[in-house]
């Protein structure tokens, strides 16, 4: 049981700039929801010394990233959004848990939902809700602690959120921002100025999705049961995937698949076969692309809001499953390299052609309403990848935190990929998978590495 001690506003210690920022289209499109992320920490502490320690730091990085401490306002015309920089503040929950940090196991079961704040959007008008949550609590025993953390998607995807608390945790250590540390806040350099485009190609992404072959709706998938679990994969057995993507001879002199590329694949068959998908059953495997590198000229390196783009691989089940762990690999690369900057704008010109910024949405998320467009499961796969993120250098003076990672069970599936904190070249898989498929697709994943 998790006991709320006190909250507080936290505003930034100084005056910062005021007034309206425009929001591009990736942070229209993002799901509105805060993202919740959980940091563990196995460090003796005082627990009143350290909410006043994570209270001071908080107040210090909201100077430098003042749109955190801001609120979004919905415009009549069209449903856009934008962001009031109106220095309202971030919130800090204060709390304790009756429970050891052992007791939580991996944190992917329910009870460590009560470690991340949850933010209220079904009878709060979002003009008032905070863009940043953040709770610490400690654990039994004062032997551990965690830092939940609940951050507005529309602010921010997960490549800026982490530049954000890499740099909170920074000046909690009592260290400086470089120059080259600093955030970029200007979104408009996603502004395309001229009118939208006709859509220049196929965009599979924006399509309906497949549904189980021989129904019509999704009824019957919605009614299953999702649990989390986490997968660990050892050095060893990452090489041993991504030589055996990389096997296929009539390959030599091309470039290697990726970690990611290698892992996704295997996640996608194991999935396919966990839940005994006809060989002729069309299959999606959805990941978001950071266009941060992509688009013309290059965003800036810290460029702080939305720069993801869609992208699936396709194919059908028996497909994927009769030939090597490199072909599906090979469908996920074609689905990466078809990402050029005219794709891009193409993509994102489709978005700007919707009158409407929910039409845009439920466009973005593969639907023709926005009900059903947050419904992505069986037959396809939503994979997140954050493999080259920094994830790990959250010190805010009690060292590394030896668990990062989505806090609790959700109700609809998808993967995660991550590397381990022990920095030892191994990773892990947070899965959230129905629960009747659940042990055949542990059993698949390990059964070949």
């Amino acid at each position: 049981m998790v006991t709320i001690k006190a909250s507080y506003i936290v505003v930034p210690n100084e005056p910062t700039p005021k007034g309206f920022q425009w929001l591009s289209e990736p942070d229209q499109v993002a799901r509105q929801s805060h993202t919740p992320t959980i940091y563990v920490y196995n460090a003796k502490h005082n627990h009143d010394a350290l909410v006043e320690h994570i209270r001071n730091s908080l107040s210090k990085i909201l100077c430098y990233y003042y749109p955190v401490a801001g609120r979004l306002r919905k415009l009549e015309e069209g449903g856009r959004l934008e962001l009031n920089c109106n220095a309202k503040g971030a919130v800090l929950i204060d709390a304790e848990s009756t429970k050891t940090v052992h007791d939580y196991g991996d944190f992917m079961g329910d009870s460590a939902k009560d470690l991340v704040p949850k933010v209220e959007y079904t009878n709060t008008p979002i003009e008032e809700l905070p863009l940043l949550v953040v709770q610490v609590t400690s654990f039994l025993g004062d032997e551990a602690f965690s830092i939940g953390v609940a951050i507005s998607h529309t602010l921010s995807d997960g490549v800026a959120s982490i530049q954000f608390i890499n740099s909170w945790a920074k000046l909690a250590r009592g260290e400086t921002l470089e120059p080259h540390e600093m955030p970029f806040l200007d979104r408009t350099v996603l502004k395309f100025t001229e009118p939208p485009s006709p859509p220049r190609f196929e965009h599979q992404e924006f399509k309906p999705l497949p549904l189980i072959l021989g129904r019509s709706d999704t009824t019957i998938e919605k009614s299953k049961r999702v649990e989390a679990m986490t997968l660990k994969l050892t050095a060893e057995q990452v090489e041993k995937l991504k030589n055996k993507a990389n096997a296929d001879k009539s390959r030599e002199g091309s470039r290697p698949y990726s970690r990611f590329e290698a892992i996704g694949a295997h996640v996608w068959r194991c999935a396919s076969k966990a839940r005994g998908l006809d060989e002729n059953q069309p299959t999606l495997l959805r990941f978001n692309a950071d266009i941060r590198s992509r688009v013309i000229p290059p965003l800036p390196r810290n460029y702080f809001g939305n720069a993801l783009v869609l992208k699936t691989a396709s194919s059908r089940a028996g497909e994927i499953l009769s030939n090597s762990l490199g072909h599906a690999a090979q469908k996920i690369r074609e689905a990466v390299e078809e990402l050029t900057y005219e794709y891009i704008k193409s993509q994102i010109d489709m978005i700007r052609g919707e009158d409407d910024v929910d039409k845009a949405r439920a466009l973005y998320f593969g639907a023709n309403e926005w009900n059903d467009a947050l419904f992505f499961e069986n037959p396809n796969l939503v994979i997140t990848s954050w493999l080259s993120m920094p994830m790990h250098e959250a010190d805010f003076g009690w060292g590394k935190p030896v668990y990062l990672g989505l806090a609790g069970a959700v109700a609809q599936e998808r993967a995660l990929i991550t590397q381990s904190p022990h920095g030892d070249g191994s990773d892990i898989l947070f899965l959230h998978f129905q629960v009747e498929y659940m042990e055949l697709f542990k059993y698949y994943f390990y059964e070949e590495i």
